[in-house]
């Protein structure tokens, strides 16, 4: 290998022996740049601590209908129970929406609330929702939580319209508030009081008049 020697000005060979080899300033480069990836996913990791979801009432799920189309989620500590009876405290549960919010069924306290399990193929439910919808219409303390078990959006939506479902429907995905509350076929209704414990729990279908007095029952 021949090894060539180039001489330079005095004044330029003094500025260029001022700057580290190549190879001293790529290593140079890739320490400051790794430096900066680091920080940035610092103050990433730091702003998502410092929002965590927001707790929000009833008002506050937006507009229109299905009020978002929360998802359910189950309270572990609410898991285990025995048998549901009239008398005991609702077991809790959480409807999340997509940016995170969430509100609690025990946030509810204060208001009755009736809990309607159901599916689009259910023929029952397609019978009786139009007089659960005409209630909480009329009825703005009443809180209704349409909860839809184990069905996607494609056939959720389509109900909600033709019904003109104002209410939150909740999605059940994995069937997990359905076991939580033991419901055994559909449609299912739970009348909750407005101390948050249970007044009827409703297997089958409800008609205007029957759906009209154990809603009476929990006002």
């Amino acid at each position: 290998m021949i090894h060539a020697s180039v001489r330079l000005p005095g004044r330029c060979a003094s500025q260029c022996r001022q700057w580290p080899s190549n190879s001293s300033f790529a290593a140079i480069l890739l320490v400051v740049l790794a430096l900066l990836v680091s920080a940035c996913g610092g103050r990433t990791s730091t702003d998502a601590l410092a929002q965590p979801a927001e707790a929000i009432s009833l008002s506050a799920l937006p507009d229109g209908l299905g009020r978002g189309f929360p998802t359910v989620e189950i309270d572990t500590r609410s898991t285990g129970r025995g048998a549901l009876r009239a008398g005991a405290e609702a077991p809790n549960f959480t409807l999340r929406l997509d940016d995170g919010r969430f509100l609690n069924l025990h946030d509810l306290r204060g208001r009755p609330v009736l809990i309607n399990f159901w599916a689009s193929w259910c023929g029952p439910c397609r019978l009786e929702m139009p007089d659960i919808v005409a209630q909480a219409q009329a009825d703005p303390d009443l809180v209704v939580l349409a909860i839809n078990v184990q069905e996607t959006m494609a056939h959720v939506q389509p109900f909600v319209e033709e019904f003109h479902m104002i209410m939150p429907v909740a999605l059940d995905a994995n069937a997990e508030l359905r076991n939580l509350y033991q419901v055994r076929g559909m449609p299912s209704s739970v009348f909750i009081d407005r101390s948050g414990n249970i007044s009827t729990i409703w297997s089958g279908i409800l008609d205007g008049v029957l759906l009209q007095q154990l809603i009476d029952g929990i006002r």
